[in-house]
């Protein structure tokens, strides 16, 4: 019989009640006997693991076997209350496989000294050890009247996190615990789901704890679910971009790569990622002919100080949801953006490639932050919050001039954007407007006859190009919740230099759960796939240039100067001191060029993600002709 046509209907007793437990069509589901509303259903996509098991923990006692292997615990205690004896939200036991697998801990003369490092080496013994039943108290000859299931929930909507719980089917024949194993293991080996992970950790950024996490969540996760890692501690920054780009790791070997630290630890492994991509190509990294997308999914365990990019990726930086979603294989696209150098290229030649990046790139106050921290990274993460003060009290603007991409569209004679920020449609589940565009598949390209060019100029307090909506705890609505992850479109930021005053009410909306900057007058959003931009050197409060320096000069329109002749068109050479220039923050890094281009490619790498749930019933009532943030929402 096929198996999708297959029914599997037995009585098992969990917790001591009698339940009717079905599986069909890749589905299992349990009720109580007595009462149709005790029901649950799972998908065997969020099954994890099945255990035969002796006990109904699916742990044995020590008196059975003085060699057995000390049982690994997500957390050493638990802030939920369980559902039942057997169902825990916190408490994620280390099971045997299957089989006889290993998860090797790497750590070569390219990324540590063995030295230093030899207690680690020893703390992954466990995972080194090969694990037969016997260990666990399930032999051969043993009676597994148990069927242990680890599966992933949704335990808290509102916060978006999952929990492993685990469900214990108890049989008193044998044979049918045996047949029930058998068919959920089978299928569970056809999901499409990671096996062996290269995962890179950053011991050194955040809190400095990436190491006590990953050996307390990320290991006993892995191993539940029957994942190799091959793990490398970095000791240095560009460490990853590094190993990614040397050709020493065979990434055919690997399912996905993984990271373990913050958003500037992920941006090194996607960097490195793509980088290697195009030198496996034979493609002239400096100036490619365009960006190819590697095959390989990557992921990211949150680890750092903000964890942008894993809050916009799974609405939370829970460590475990992360985990989690890594290990059942659940991976969708995300928008990469380019940065070149402005004047490099040609009709013939490409524009040289600087630098890529997934979160934001920021031009102004975000970038004298970033400039005046490195002088007190001692100060740990709390450098950002002390620089941050003192370039937001001294409140320095900007004049800028930049190039905008933007496409339009006719509806009733009028031409307007044909994508709008403001639409209040966010990138949620199942979202249909990313869906639409990795359908297309066409590098990014764009009709040349709906795309007009609009230039924006002013004085600016910081200009942003956000990949994703960059929000995070401190930042609930981040730049533009209305951001999408896999669009193709980046949202260009605008923030007016104004007064102390505006400034302080711009924090207030950052940092707000409900306000957005957007509403505010001197903010402009702008949703394109390029943009140009070019400085034009520092002003005074008046706006004119200041002419007392003399390190270099330029050529601007004075049309804020004192001395034009009100019609906009005179021009004059000025001095221009670089020093009076800001800098970029690119994905937490600094980039010392200032006239760039920057241009979105879409879907351009895949990540580890299941998805936002949508919670707002209100988008039920949407019109159906709209691109909807998630298909259950239709």
């Amino acid at each position: 019989m096929d198996k999708q046509n297959e029914v599997l209907l037995n009585t098992f007793v969990i917790s001591k009640k009698k339940y009717r437990v079905f599986y069909n069509a890749g589905v299992l589901v349990w009720e109580a006997e007595n009462s149709k509303k005790e029901k649950t259903t799972v998908p065997i996509g969020d099954i994890i693991s099945a255990t035969l098991s002796t006990t109904a923990s699916g742990r044995s006692s020590s008196k059975q076997n003085a060699n057995n292997i000390a049982t690994t615990y997500g957390t050493t205690s638990s802030t939920h209350a369980p559902m039942n004896e057997t169902m825990d939200y916190d408490r994620i036991p280390v099971l045997p496989t299957s089989s006889s697998t290993t998860t090797n801990a790497t750590i070569n003369t390219m990324t540590t000294a063995t030295t230093n490092l030899s207690n680690r080496v020893n703390s992954y013994d466990i995972l080194n050890s090969e694990c037969d039943d016997d260990h666990y108290g399930v032999s051969s000859a043993a009676n597994v009247n148990y069927l242990i299931i680890h599966y992933a929930r949704l335990v808290s909507p509102r916060t978006n996190k999952w929990r492993v719980q685990q469900l214990s089917l108890y049989n008193g024949e044998q044979r049918i615990v045996k047949f029930w194993h058998n068919r959920l293991s089978d299928d569970i080996k056809e999901q499409a789901r990671p096996k062996n992970i290269l995962l890179f950790l950053n011991p050194y950024g955040g809190k400095q704890n990436a190491f006590a996490l990953f050996e307390k969540y990320a290991k006993p996760l892995f191993h539940l679910a029957h994942v190799d890692i091959n793990l490398i501690i970095t000791q240095r920054a560009q460490q990853i971009y590094d190993i990614m780009t040397s050709q020493t790791i065979n990434l055919s070997n690997y399912d996905g790569v993984v990271c373990c630290g913050g958003d500037g630890t992920f941006a090194e492994l996607f960097n490195g990622l793509v980088y290697r991509t195009m030198i496996d190509l034979g493609m002239d990294i400096n100036c490619p002919p365009y960006l190819p997308k590697p095959s390989i999914p990557i992921g990211i365990i949150p680890a750092g100080s903000t964890d942008t990019v894993a809050y916009c990726l799974n609405a939370t930086t829970d460590i475990k949801t992360c985990i989690i979603h890594i290990i059942l294989g659940f991976f969708s696209g995300l928008d990469i953006s380019s940065v070149y150098r402005n004047g490099t290229g040609s009709e013939d030649r490409q524009p040289q490639l600087l630098k890529l990046y997934a979160s934001v790139m920021s031009y102004g106050f975000l970038g004298d932050v970033t400039m005046d921290s490195e002088n007190y990274r001692w100060m740990g993460p709390k450098r950002y919050d002390y620089s941050g003060v003192k370039k937001f009290l001294r409140n320095r603007g900007y004049n800028v001039d930049v190039k905008v991409k933007i496409e339009k569209e006719e509806i009733d004679g009028v031409r307007v954007d044909k994508n709008n920020p403001h639409d209040g449609v966010r990138c949620l589940e199942n979202c249909q407007r990313c869906q639409l565009a990795a359908s297309k598949n066409d590098r990014n390209a764009t009709d040349c006859d709906t795309v007009e060019d609009v230039s924006v100029r002013g004085k600016f307090l910081m200009v942003n190009g956000a990949n994703i909506s960059c929000a995070c705890h401190r930042s609930p609505q981040g730049f533009n919740p209305n951001c999408h992850l896999g669009d193709g479109y980046l949202d260009l930021i605008f923030v007016r230099h104004t007064s102390l005053i505006n400034n302080i009410r711009l924090l207030l909306a950052m940092s707000s759960k409900t306000k957005k900057i957007s509403d505010l007058p001197f903010v402009e959003i702008y949703r394109t796939k390029q943009f140009t931009f070019n400085s034009h050197g520092q002003g005074h409060e008046n706006g004119a240039i200041d002419e007392d320096q003399t390190a270099s000069s330029v050529t601007t329109t004075a049309t804020n100067s004192p001395k034009a002749n009100g019609n906009g068109t005179g021009t004059k050479q000025v001095p221009l001191d670089k020093k009076l220039l800001s800098k970029w923050n690119c994905d937490g890094e600094i980039l010392l060029d200032t006239n760039v281009t920057v241009k979105c490619n879409c879907q351009l790498i895949n990540v580890f993600r299941r998805g936002i749930s949508c919670r707002d019933n209100t988008c039920r009532d949407n019109d159906a002709s709209i691109l909807n943030c998630c298909g259950l929402c239709k």
